[in-house]
C-alpha cells in the first residue's frame, strides 16, 4: 500500500476581495504542510469568487506565474507537497482570459496547468474555453483534472480515459439547489474505474449564489465514498492508496480554518 494524504480547501472566499482571499488561502497552506499533506487541491476561482467581475471587473487578471505565484512556488520546498491551484490566468500571445488550474510540484515548478472547456456563457463570460485535454504527472501518478462544468458530460473524461489516467482532480464551485450536483462525479468516476475527487466551495457570493450546503466528494468506480459540506472554510483530509486507487479514510478529518488578518 503506498497512502497519500491528500487535503481538499473547503473554502468561503469574499467576492472581488483578492487580499483577504490569498491570506486565506496561504493560512491554509501553512496548516497543510503542519499535517504533512501530499496533495493539496483549491477550489474554482477561490482568489476572486464567482461573480468577482461585478465587484473589481477583469484588468487585474495577468498572466500566469505572476509576482505572488512566484512567491507561492518558492514555499513548496518547504511545505512538501503538490499544490492543484486554481487561478485566471491571461494569455499574452492572444490576449483571452481562461479559468485555469496550476500543478505546482514540490519542489515549487509549474509541472502543467489545464484551462476550463466548459464555459458557462453568461456568469463566465470573461473567460475563454480551453483546447487541450492533457493529463499531468503527478508524484507518478498520471491525473486528469477537469474544472466544474466539464464533468457534467463524459466528452472531455472520455479523452483522459484513453490517456489511461489514474486519478481525476475536480476543482468546482457547484452549488446547491435547482442546479445542483445529480450524480454527475459518480457517473464520471464509474466510466473511468478511477477516484474522482471534488473540491468545492462555501459561502456566499454577492446577492447572487449561496454556495452553503455546497459538497467536497470523493467518488470511486461509481460510488461517493466521501462527503462533507462544512459552512465555514474548512480542511477537508483524507487518505488514499495511490497504487489501488482505494480511499483508505472511512471519512474527511475537517480542520476548521481561522484566518488572522
Amino acid at each position: 500500500m503506498n497512502k497519500i494524504k491528500i487535503s481538499l480547501l473547503h473554502l468561503a472566499p469574499r467576492t472581488g476581495d483578492l487580499e483577504y482571499n490569498k491570506i486565506l488561502l496561504m493560512q491554509s497552506l501553512e496548516l497543510c504542510a503542519q499535517i504533512k499533506s501530499d496533495w493539496v487541491i483549491t477550489p474554482e476561482l477561490w482568489v476572486c469568487g464567482y461573480s468577482f467581475e461585478r465587484v473589481i471587473g477583469k484588468d487585474w487578471i495577468a498572466s500566469q506565474p505572476d509576482s505572488w505565484v512566484t512567491d507561492l512556488c518558492s514555499n513548496m520546498p518547504a511545505w512538501n507537497f503538490n499544490l492543484f491551484l486554481s487561478m485566471p490566468e491571461k494569455d499574452t500571445s492572444t490576449n483571452l482570459l481562461h479559468n485555469t488550474v496550476f500543478v505546482i510540484d514540490r519542489t515549487g515548478q509549474i509541472i502543467g496547468k489545464y484551462q476550463k472547456i466548459k464555459v458557462l456563457p453568461q456568469s463566465e463570460g470573461w473567460s475563454s474555453p480551453g483546447t487541450e485535454v492533457k493529463s499531468i504527472l503527478v508524484d507518478n501518478t498520471l491525473t486528469g483534472i477537469l474544472i466544474c462544468a466539464d464533468a457534467y458530460r463524459s466528452q472531455i473524461s472520455d479523452q483522459y480515459k484513453q490517456q489511461k489516467v489514474k486519478l481525476l482532480i475536480c476543482p468546482s464551485a457547484w452549488g446547491p439547489g435547482d442546479c445542483a450536483p445529480n450524480g454527475e462525479w459518480e457517473q464520471r468516476s464509474g466510466e473511468l474505474h478511477v477516484p474522482l475527487i471534488v473540491c468545492n466551495r462555501t459561502g456566499k457570493d454577492l446577492n447572487v449564489v449561496d454556495w452553503t450546503g455546497s459538497e467536497s466528494i470523493v467518488a470511486e468506480n461509481g460510488n461517493r465514498v466521501l462527503s462533507a459540506s462544512p459552512e465555514n472554510s474548512t480542511i477537508l483530509t483524507f487518505e488514499l492508496d495511490i497504487e489501488s486507487g482505494k480511499v483508505v479514510s472511512e471519512q474527511f478529518h475537517q480542520i476548521p480554518i481561522e484566518v488572522t488578518l
